[in-house]
């Protein structure tokens, strides 16, 4: 048994540090998942910008209109563009890292096929090894690029942290499930031979689940009266999704690797 461990756990070691290599020298993922989500974002805080001029000028156009003193707070627009405030920022942030995520992610398996190196893997390591290889080198990308997109993210659109240890929970547990989510939607996209918009397809399902977790998990990080129990509740939430997606996928993953 514990030689059994030690082949399997060197096996995805082997295999993490072969894809970190090759992803070093081609820098395919790296690229296209750092330009996507860094153009987005660019974009995205144009675009909140301009909209927040708007609603900020038809704002004083109703104050001034109706005799209101000029000097009143203008903090009642951020309640009139609910869109834009922290819990709203944070789930926009989630939608670059997933369609980020998407956008690099998906070639983890295919460029296997490719290369033509799956029947080499299906003999040298058990699936669960190739897995967990694939599975470690996809948390370390996405982790990395959530570790640079989020601050300059928040230097960028004013979005407020909220509880410290909330947030970096919320941010682990969200890239395990990104993580997790991504590999096993490779695996089935590779098998197909596609890349493109199947992965997205595919993809789908998982996400509508993924993004109203996280949402829900957001509004409780700015809600100031979200009891522990709630908190625990709606960010655990997230981190539960992540370990069990993870677990099936490992189980699954057998049958769609030795098909």
């Amino acid at each position: 048994m514990r030689s059994a461990n030690s082949n399997w756990s060197r096996g995805a070691k082997a295999l993490f540090l072969k894809d970190i290599r090759a992803e070093l020298r081609s820098k395919v993922a790296v690229n296209a998942v750092g330009i996507f989500a860094f153009s987005s974002m660019l974009l995205l805080t144009i675009v909140t910008a301009v909209l927040r001029e708007t609603k900020g000028f038809s704002a004083r156009a109703f104050f001034e209109a109706y005799g209101i003193d000029k000097n009143v707070d203008f903090g009642l627009n951020a309640a009139l563009s609910p869109a834009w405030d922290s819990a709203g920022k944070m789930g926009l942030l989630w939608v670059l890292l997933i369609f980020a995520a998407f956008a690099g992610l998906s070639h983890s398996f295919v460029h296997e096929e490719e290369a033509g190196t799956t029947t080499a893997l299906r003999l040298a390591m058990p699936a669960e090894a190739v897995f967990a290889g694939k599975l470690l080198f996809n948390l370390v990308m996405i982790f990395t690029v959530a570790l640079i997109l989020t601050p300059a993210y928040i230097l960028l659109t004013g979005m407020t942290a909220g509880n410290p240890l909330v947030f970096i929970s919320l941010m682990v547990s969200g890239c395990i499930g990104l993580g997790g989510t991504a590999t096993i939607i490779a695996a089935l996209a590779a098998k197909a031979r596609s890349t493109g918009a199947l992965y997205g397809a595919l993809g789908l399902p998982f996400m509508f689940v993924f993004i109203t977790l996280l949402i829900n998990a957001s509004n409780t990080l700015y809600n100031p009266k979200a009891g522990a129990i709630e908190i625990v509740k709606n960010v655990g939430g997230v981190f539960a999704y992540g370990v069990a997606i993870i677990a099936i996928s490992t189980v699954v993953f057998r049958v769609i690797w030795e098909d």
